[in-house]
């Protein structure tokens, strides 16, 4: 996952408005960097997942400032944009996965391999509508989102200090709450228990890095720490969405889709083992390293 653009010149005593133009234009430049790649001429697959964790990034800035005021409507818009970029993204993981399976079906019979295939080039011709949606989207963004965001940025004023006491037990309340949900996920490994990990541990991440200039001691090297647990839950996800459509379709879809898909099931459901117990490895590193009590540490 790309690093978000560093903010220089911010502390603890920075103004909190001050702090706020400049996380948020650095967010935005960072969501702008990958639209030279999004054109009618193509959609570069690279870019779109840039693009799409650039405005996650972006949305969680706008989160956290939003008592500034005005921030919410431009929430909302970014994460138009986010969801029509994970539409395309989803395909094309799909698709790529199909790819990669069809080439390596030698052994199946040959009415296997090519159901196979088939739902490949299935993926890829759904691509085409989710790529025009997210074309109307970027042209609303950059046309009526981002003008409407830099000029929301230079109204932005808030003389209160950026880091403080208040910072400091919200983000501990969000390294306890992550620590919870790997409880939760230790007793009960299924998909809902690791998406909300998943998506708290995010959360967690994107957070620190808004409030890394507000903490005198750096939080560089814990930031580096959360990265493999969060790419890890971001492979068992893929799985589990993966194991639920194929399922479906080896109950429901055409006889072609179903031989394909009951070929597909056991190589899926070995692929989520295996990253399962990754997470389980890593999050026992967690715990024999203490990484939960060290960030606790750091933040009080």
């Amino acid at each position: 996952m790309a690093h978000p653009t560093p903010i220089r010149g911010l502390g603890p005593d920075s103004e909190l408005g001050l702090a706020a133009r400049r996380i948020l234009a650095g967010r935005l430049a960072d969501v702008r960097k990958p639209e030279a790649r999004l054109t009618d001429k193509g959609i570069d697959d690279d870019a779109v997942h840039d693009m799409r964790v650039a405005a996650r990034r972006l949305r969680a800035s706008l989160q956290v400032f939003r008592p500034l005021g005005g921030l919410t409507k431009l929430e909302t818009e970014v994460k138009q944009l986010q969801d029509a970029l994970g539409e395309v993204r989803d395909l094309h993981v799909q698709a790529l996965w199909l790819e990669a399976m069809a080439k390596k079906a030698r052994k199946e019979k040959p009415e296997t391999r090519a159901g196979i295939a088939a739902l490949a080039r299935q993926r890829q011709d759904g691509l085409k509508a989710k790529e025009a949606r997210l074309r109307k989207v970027l042209d609303r963004w950059t046309g009526h989102t981002v003008p409407r965001l830099l000029r929301k940025l230079d109204a932005l004023e808030d003389d209160h200090r950026f880091g403080g006491r208040k910072v400091k037990d919200h983000l501990l309340w969000r390294v306890r709450r992550v620590r919870k949900r790997m409880e939760d996920y230790v007793d009960a490994s299924d998909a809902q228990t690791a998406h909300a990990l998943r998506k708290d541990l995010k959360k967690l991440r994107y957070e620190l890095e808004i409030y890394q200039p507000a903490f005198r001691r750096t939080l560089g090297a814990l930031l580096e720490v959360l990265v493999p647990l969060q790419d890890g839950l971001g492979e068992l996800h893929d799985a589990d969405v993966r194991l639920e459509v194929f399922e479906r379709l080896a109950a429901g879809g055409k006889p072609r889709e179903r031989k394909a898909a009951r070929a597909l099931l056991p190589l899926i459901r070995d692929g989520r083992d295996k990253r399962s117990a990754e997470i389980s490895r890593e999050l026992q590193r967690w715990h024999s390293e203490e990484i939960p009590r060290k960030l606790s540490r750091v933040l009080s």
